[in-house]
This record gives structure tokens, sequence and C-alpha cells, in this order.
């Protein structure tokens, strides 16, 4: 498979962009200004499940060349890799983004669908397992969704208790 060069040079290129990512985001104890954005983990993770997929891909390459012929295996191999450069740029600006200045909320996915929210329009937010789901202007279905394990998920919290949102937290269930 003449492409694992490749796919190796663009990998290695994405996590030295998320290192250098890592050095320039700038943590702040600000409620009015801040960005919620995927911790940098998740690109290292990312790197690794790539690094053992190129990996596996060379040593199938080397013992089973037939392999390479297989559909599924083909399929299954850009399946995994599109996961890995998803999850490696997830913690670049831009990408995955919940932006709070002042008022505004913009909620940014994938580059392509942004969406504009007012504080002041959240009516609660309900905590789940690893996050908070933020539900807006009384309706059911919720707007968004912040998680956990991102920067300044904490700063949200503070802002919505001080902006005296409800945060509803879920009971946890009772085994019998």
């Amino acid at each position: 498979m003449k492409y694992i060069g490749g796919i190796i040079s663009a990998y290695i290129v994405l996590l030295v962009l998320d290192i250098i990512q890592s050095r320039n985001h700038k943590r702040t104890q600000s409620i009015k200004k801040f960005t919620i954005r995927t911790i940098t983990d998740v690109s290292m993770l990312g790197a690794i499940g790539a690094g053992l997929w190129v990996g596996i891909l060379i040593f199938a390459l080397i013992k089973e060349p037939e392999l390479f012929k297989n559909t599924f295996f083909i399929v299954l191999s850009v399946i995994w890799l599109g996961l890995m450069f998803f999850a490696m740029i997830a913690p670049v600006k831009g990408v995955w983004d919940i932006c709070v200045d002042g008022d505004n909320i913009a909620v940014i996915k994938a580059f392509l669908f942004k969406r504009h929210w007012k504080i002041s329009d959240i009516s609660y937010c309900k905590m789940k397992r690893g996050g908070m789901n933020v539900y807006v202007n009384g309706r059911k279905k919720k707007a968004f969704f912040v998680d956990g394990m991102t920067d300044h998920f904490d700063n949200f919290i503070k802002r919505m208790e001080k902006e005296g949102k409800e945060i509803i937290f879920s009971e946890p269930k009772e085994k019998n």
C-alpha cells in the first residue's frame, strides 16, 4: 500500500499542530469571556490509535499482502483512520468550541455548524454523566451539550449559577 507514508506524515503533522495548539491555549478564570474546547488528551489518544493502526497496516502488508484486497479491511481502515483524524483535530481552535462572550454563546461543531444563543435565553441546565445538557427557551429538546472534560467547564457552571439559571442534578438510579 503506497499511501501509508502519506498517512503517517499527515498524522505526524497533526500531532505537532496539537502540541503547538495546547501550548498556545490559555486558561482563564473569567466567567464573562472564555472558550470551552476539547482537551489535548483526546488528540493524543487519536495519535496513539492512528499509530497502532498504521503499525497493523504495515505488519499486514509484510505478512499478508492479500489482505489489502479485502473490501471489509479497507473500509474498516478508512473509518478507523477517519475517526482518529477527527479526534486529533478536535482540540484545534474552531473545530469543536463553545465561545462565551458576555451574553452571547456561539456553539461551533466540526468547522461548519455554528449556532448562536443568548445566556438570557437559557431556561435550565441538566447535569448528565459526563457533562451538561443546556435547554433554551423552555424547549424539551436540548440546545447543546457541554462536555465535563473540556477546558473551562467550571467557568460555564459558575456563569450559569451567577445568572441564576437552574442546574438540575439527576439522581443516581437505585439498584434493587
